[in-house]
């Protein structure tokens, strides 16, 4: 059963391929990408009623953002297993082995193996008050006399089992509700990640994806998945974890805005229009291989 845990936990936060970074890199994007659509929206115009702002660059980001965003979702929902060698990184990974692991899954499991800390919070308690007559102005609690954690970790597994506090037993088991209600909030995604697939991981044909593409999906439709997804992780890390997603959005260390209002390029244009072209000539030669050259 700790292996399982070990797995969770890791699957969770263990390093950059991880659900919490992912959803710290998808939060950060959104934020960023708001921003440059209020950009956008605000920019001056020309005598045309055209944005005095440059296509090349600003395609080139939406299609990053929308690319990453759809991906990443993608990614969080992915319904292989947990271990093996298509192992994923998925909420849904997660709980869907959180699952398996249900009859073993106890009240003690869930308060000393998963969250490391004391069962018995009664003793807890009088262990604390005792360490507590012996000290003098202000002192450090031990993990191990910090019983308002398991008091809080008994609360949450009550909910969780349907158990009321006088009738709790270490073996209680969580209801099956619990995970029918987790998957019940991943699927909602379900036609998001479905067209991740068919337009950003395989080249879908036309036929295959009648019915199945999104058709209008924007910045607030975004909004609502990422708000979605973050709090589903909150509950997966907070019980099966013992941890959570806290704030997703990082304070930025720097100034985000920096420069945005000088000019993009400075220069002599011919140099950008020199690249281009060098470019362009290149592409327009690789039509005419020769057969012997295969």
């Amino acid at each position: 059963m700790r292996q399982h845990i070990a797995a969770w936990k890791a699957a969770f936060e263990g390093d950059d391929q991880a659900v919490l970074p992912l959803l710290v890199a998808l939060a950060s994007h959104h934020a960023a990408f708001s921003a440059i659509v209020e950009l956008v929206r605000v920019a001056p115009e020309d005598d045309a009623g055209r944005k005095k702002l440059n296509v090349l660059v600003l395609d080139l980001v939406a299609t990053g953002y929308w690319t990453s965003a759809f991906l990443t979702i993608r990614r969080l929902l992915d319904k292989y297993e947990l271990d093996g060698r298509r192992g994923v990184n998925s909420l849904r990974a997660i709980v869907k082995d959180v699952r398996k692991c249900r009859e073993r899954l106890t009240r003690r499991v869930f308060v000393e193996d998963i969250a490391g800390i004391g069962y018995d919070y009664v003793s807890m308690k009088a262990r604390y008050e005792e360490y507590a007559r012996r000290q003098s102005g202000p002192f450090w609690v031990p993990l191990e006399l910090r019983y308002e954690d398991s008091v809080r970790r008994h609360v949450e597994f009550d909910w969780l089992s349907g158990t009321s506090s006088a009738a709790r037993s270490a073996d209680d088991l969580i209801s099956e509700s619990v995970f029918d209600r987790l998957e019940t909030r991943l699927a909602q995604l379900d036609r998001v990640a479905e067209h991740a697939t068919l337009r950003h991981v395989h080249a879908a044909t036309e036929a295959s994806r009648a019915g199945r593409v999104l058709e209008n999906w924007g910045l607030n439709d975004a909004f609502d998945a990422l708000k979605l997804l973050v709090q589903t992780a909150d509950l997966v890390g907070r019980w099966f974890c013992y941890s959570g997603t806290g704030n997703v959005l990082p304070h930025p260390n720097f100034d985000q805005f920096e420069f945005l209002d000088l000019p993009m390029f400075v220069g002599d244009r011919a140099v950008l229009e020199r690249c281009w072209e060098t470019f362009a000539e290149e592409c327009a030669r690789w039509p005419y291989i020769e057969n012997d050259e295969l």
